[in-house]
């Protein structure tokens, strides 16, 4: 066990937030905030972070003389940022998004709930339906579904912890410019975070009271019968496996407002990262698909030329085999004696044959043919 070195610490504060820091000790941020109010360390305002992040000019308080300093213990923790630690681990590094600095910002206060402070309208309405509900066979009281109410499932004996926290939530997400609505039915209550909709409710949990087989016609069940806990719950996103946080031996949900808040500004920016990373996923699929198209297009003229060029290399060795050919009847055409003149038959068959040698040749211009009229006709039949 060690004691907690004042000015070290007073140093760590004003370098990172309290969530940087208190993994280093093994703490949450809001146990290592406890820590500097007992040391009498002053800690980073509001909005310090985020303007000191973006270069504006922040002030830093100094560390006071300390009066009748308690002695603070703490546990010696192997820290991951202990380069001999077997912990030590390269740091991943931190995001630097205005969403993300904002959370962190949030997270490192320290918000404390006002219990007579003034009630938002939204939470006087939910007092006003719920405190007229009849509990269900567990002991809980939920919200009509015929009217808009705010997300509470509790006992009437915690009705009004429930209120009260949910009371400073809506409050503190209001002065942070979040804006927060309820609708009927279940999951109606939400907060517009960075422009998407989260959902949160607090609720009672619940523990077995007494089990026992009950027999009915020809067969037996078993049936449970509960009881609330007096244990709250803070829910966010989707209450099935979405985050929760519930009160706990060493402190109670009301000590863990900053990490509940942090809570719906993450699911918010989640929900921002996944629209962006959608949205990047598009503009990729789009290029590539551009791509793809371009590279189609580039084969199919590719494989036109090459077409164009067996198609010429075929038609220059057949125009040199009929070359061949021709030569050979020639030669045996006059060892037979026909005449081969101009004017004679055979002279003219000879004429012919070389002339379409000289067409299908691809090195020369040959000379004109009616089958270059071929066109025309199937012009003719395609009107």
């Amino acid at each position: 066990m060690e004691t907690w070195d004042r000015e070290e610490l007073y140093a760590e504060v004003w370098e990172r937030p309290l969530v940087k820091i208190a993994p280093k000790y093994g703490i949450s941020a809001v146990a290592l905030g406890k820590v500097c109010e007992k040391l009498q360390i002053p800690l980073p305002g509001r909005g310090y972070w985020a303007k000191k992040e973006f270069g504006k000019p922040v002030e830093r308080l100094p560390l006071p003389e300390g009066k009748d300093l308690p002695i603070v213990h703490r546990f010696k923790f192997a820290s991951p940022e202990d380069p001999s630690s077997p912990a030590a681990k390269t740091p991943a590094a931190s995001p630097t998004d205005p969403e993300y600095l904002r959370i962190v910002d949030l997270e490192s206060r320290n918000t404390a709930m006002v219990l007579d402070g003034p009630r938002h309208k939204l939470i006087k309405a939910a007092e006003k339906i719920l405190r007229r509900v009849k509990p269900d066979e567990k002991g809980i009281v939920c919200p009509p579904y015929d009217q808009p109410c705010i997300e509470i499932r509790v006992s009437q004996r915690a009705l009004g912890r429930a209120l009260a926290f949910l009371n400073a939530v809506i409050l503190c997400l209001e002065t942070e410019r979040f804006t927060v609505s309820v609708e009927q039915g279940k999951h109606g209550t939400s907060a517009q975070i960075f422009g998407y909709r989260v959902p949160f409710a607090i609720v009672e949990k619940l523990r077995e009271k007494s089990r026992k087989q009950v027999k009915e016609y020809s067969w037996t069940r078993t049936a449970i019968e509960y009881e609330p806990k007096g244990e709250l719950e803070f829910r966010v996103g989707d209450f099935s496996s979405g985050w929760k946080c519930k009160d706990s031996i060493k402190l109670p949900l009301e000590g863990q407002l900053p990490t509940c808040l942090g809570a719906l500004l993450r699911e918010g920016r989640s929900s921002l990262l996944r629209t962006k990373r959608k949205e990047q996923e598009d503009i990729e699929r789009q290029i590539k698909q551009r791509e793809m198209a371009i590279l189609s297009q580039q084969i199919a003229e590719e494989e036109k030329k090459v077409c164009d060029l067996e198609r010429w290399v075929s038609n220059w060795a057949r125009a040199n085999q009929m070359r061949e050919f021709i030569a050979t009847l020639e030669k045996t055409w006059t060892q037979q004696g026909h005449d081969l003149s101009p004017g004679a038959q055979k002279g003219q068959r000879i004429l012919w044959m070389k002339e379409q040698a000289d067409r299908l040749d691809p090195l020369i211009e040959g000379p004109p043919s009616i089958l270059d009229r071929k066109g025309e006709l199937e012009a003719r039949w395609h009107h």
